[in-house]
């Protein structure tokens, strides 16, 4: 996601005023597909991101359990 950031952020500093008269049609298409597919990618990582924090507090907590299950053992 880096490399695409600085690529367009690259495009946008090096346009021109003649390639923004000429062009501005074929570069827009092209950067809203490459804006489209980061925004896919990004859901996709988020839906990750949030499947994974479920699983970690879930196993936490069984951790959390366990261990307080051991420190009543200990203690009798």
């Amino acid at each position: 996601m880096e490399a695409a950031l600085l690529r367009l952020e690259k495009a946008a500093a090096s346009i021109s005023t003649e390639h923004l008269r000429g062009n501005l049609s074929a570069d827009t298409d092209e950067l809203a597909a490459e804006n489209a597919a980061l925004k896919r990618e990004l859901e996709t990582l988020t839906k990750k991101y949030e499947s994974l924090k479920q699983k970690t507090e879930m196993v936490s907590g069984r951790l959390d359990h366990s261990i307080e299950q051991l420190s009543m053992i200990l203690e009798q």
